[in-house]
């Protein structure tokens, strides 16, 4: 609780930049948990060249998803 008392305006601002960007990977790996079902609807389709797009969107949501994760993680603990 001490350590709460001493952190300063930038530890804070951190802090809250890490929470907002592990939010924002939370929502990027539920879109991909989404999407996912996606690429065999495509496929269904019989349409290859749309499902292998999508499989690449999907893949580079997630991504993008567990790098804001793990950044704001990071930012939130050891700042």
């Amino acid at each position: 609780m001490t350590q709460l008392a001493d952190a300063t305006g930038m530890q804070i601002l951190a802090r809250g930049a890490g929470v907002i960007m592990s939010a924002l990977g939370a929502i990027f790996i539920i879109f991909f948990l989404v999407m996912r079902g996606a690429v065999d609807e495509e496929r269904e389709k019989g349409d290859l060249e749309a499902a292998a797009r999508v499989k690449r969107n999907v893949l580079i949501t997630l991504g993008i998803g567990a790098l804001l994760l793990g950044g704001g993680a990071s930012l939130y603990f050891f700042s």
